[in-house]
């Protein structure tokens, strides 16, 4: 579900970001996750959300958001 390629259905431009993306990392992750994180990116769910569709503590997921590299959404 997670494309670099279609970066403009994205709530942020990665030519904005201090560091790119990992794309790499997050093609090794969980399906669930990778959908969360795709959520989380477009804006359309929260970090609190996005834990419960990856069924991972609120922790883990940001964690998991941060080694990829995906910015905060506030």
């Amino acid at each position: 579900m997670v494309q670099e390629s279609d970066m403009k259905k994205y709530w942020f431009n990665q030519d904005d970001l201090l560091k790119p993306i990992d794309w790499d990392y997050i093609k090794t992750l969980p399906n669930k996750i990778k959908d969360a994180l795709e959520l989380y990116m477009r804006g359309k769910v929260s970090i609190g959300k996005a834990s419960e569709i990856a069924q991972l503590s609120i922790r883990d997921f940001d964690n998991i958001r941060a080694k990829a590299r995906v910015p905060i959404h506030v």
